[in-house]
């Protein structure tokens, strides 16, 4: 069996060697390094139809997050078939080898969620791979300076790295067509789309039947003043790790008992808590102020609904939590009364609140995240919804979707294509833009989406170039 042939490059190799079968060109290290030839062997690479990964060396005395979330910056969306690796060996790092497996670990499983078609492994020493535990995501790429195809280790092996000199030289455990194969394999089969299933909608659970403290005056009793104009939108901001449902009201005692004996407030400083699992639960409740927006003006001003949701462990919302999110921002809207403002609590006060992942769903409109019934072509639209839509196309800048590495992808306003790509946050920046450069008003985008005539066209240029963009109106009769 002939081992497929590779070579793992940075900016020390200014090109990829002629006799490449793969490639694993480093992308980024800690969490602001980035290669500056990164992109364009990358775009070589898939010009050659190579097999392609790429990899990111760990500074495991950072945060971890900042980590993950700088590497998926760099290389943003990823074909299916191309591979991710996080480089670990953390010599001279000043952690000891348990907080090292620990970064190491969260990194996987982090990346391995944001690409789940896509595999995730490690790449490390021997004597890193003795230090560390045997998680190794997806694959292990083994670096050991031995004859190519026989490292020094009993655990299965797909990569082996069995030279530097005068390049880092890796072999594959298979053939090509093996390491194809393999690494496409990732990507679930398509399959129909199952129905959606309808959300059961609020999920209130009060005070008395989660078990919470009474509150303490003379501050627990203080009503709002006014009609709030909103709800700000937080998150825990420690470590949290998504649980049984069974757990939740116990955390939020916990959260109230923080409050009350750490804090020395009067309650738990928020209207309500989210679990993971959709379920709100009441805090201070619609009629008495909260203590969680920063002071006192900023408390009357909006109401504070509160995710389970760390800044490590479980860091990205589920799908039922952000159900339950809307739900909460819904009721208070409904029942306050508050307006249709909705913000991160970063947007009143000096903090981090309510995370990364969390704030850019807050930017976005805070959609719901699931259609909760199918669309029809002839669905009406009320002129609140064309308001709204237009308002988040112009406002906000989401998260750039998963598109292809070349192509072009449309998306026509019809009623039915509309909505989900909306609530579904896949309006990118560059769409945004190119409405904007357009010149098209807020009250031109409103029309167009309403008659289905606004079409924006997205171009994914190769890696090295810049995507171009462009967007009109139809013409109407």
């Amino acid at each position: 069996m002939a081992n497929a042939r590779g070579y793992d490059v940075s900016d020390y190799q200014s090109s990829i060697p002629d006799d490449a079968e793969f490639v694993i060109v480093k992308a980024s290290e800690g969490a602001r390094t980035e290669q500056t030839g990164y992109a364009a062997k990358v775009a070589e690479a898939r010009r050659r139809t190579i097999i392609v990964g790429h990899y990111h060396f760990i500074h495991c005395e950072n945060d971890v997050q900042g980590e993950i979330d700088h590497f998926c910056r760099v290389v943003g969306p990823v074909p299916a078939g191309e591979l991710l690796v996080l480089d670990f060996e953390p010599y001279g790092q000043p952690v000891s080898d348990s907080s090292a497996t620990a970064a190491k670990n969260a990194w996987l499983t982090a990346v391995k969620r944001r690409y789940p078609n896509n595999r995730v492994g490690l790449y490390t020493s021997v004597d890193w791979w003795h230090r560390t535990d045997d998680n190794a995501g997806d694959f292990l790429w083994i670096a050991d300076y031995v004859p190519a195809g026989s490292p020094r280790i009993q655990a299965a092996w797909k990569f082996h790295q069995w030279t530097d000199s005068p390049l880092d030289s890796d072999v594959y455990n298979g053939t090509i067509d093996d390491l194809r194969a393999w690494a496409g394999s990732a990507a679930p089969a398509p399959s129909a789309p199952a129905s959606p299933t309808p959300w059961p909608g609020l999920q209130l659970v009060t005070r008395d039947q989660w078990g919470a403290r009474p509150w303490r005056e003379p501050n627990g009793s203080i009503p709002y003043a006014g009609p709030r104009a909103g709800v700000k939108v937080h998150y825990l901001g420690t470590q949290y790790q998504f649980g049984a449902h069974d757990t939740c009201p116990a955390y939020v005692r916990k959260i109230q008992a923080e409050h009350m004996d750490g804090n020395g407030w009067s309650d738990i400083g928020y209207s309500f808590v989210v679990c993971e699992h959709g379920v709100v639960f009441e805090g201070r409740g619609l009629t008495r102020r909260n203590s969680a927006n920063g002071d006192v003006p900023l408390n009357e001003a909006h109401y504070a609904v509160c995710a389970l949701l760390g800044d490590s462990g479980s860091t990205e919302p589920t799908p039922e939590q952000l159900q339950g999110l809307r739900d909460a921002i819904e009721y208070c809207q409904q029942h306050g009364p508050a307006g249709l403002e909705v913000k991160g609590h970063r947007d009143g006060y000096s903090t981090d609140c309510p995370g990364g992942p969390l704030y850019a769903w807050v930017q976005a409109g805070a959609p719901r995240p699931t259609l909760t019934a199918p669309l029809e072509d002839d669905m009406p639209l009320s002129d609140d919804d064309v308001a709204r839509i237009a308002h988040v196309i112009w406002n906000y800048e989401v998260p750039v979707p998963r598109l292809q590495p070349d192509g072009t992808v449309t998306y026509p306003t019809s009623q039915a294509a509309y909505w989900p790509l909306v609530w579904g946050n896949v309006w990118t920046p560059q769409i945004l833009a190119a409405i904007k450069a357009a010149a098209l008003t807020p009250e031109q985008v409103s029309a167009a989406l309403a008659d289905g005539t606004l079409h924006v066209q997205v171009t994914v240029a190769p890696a090295a170039a810049p995507a171009s963009t462009t967007a009109s109106t139809a013409p109407t009769s």
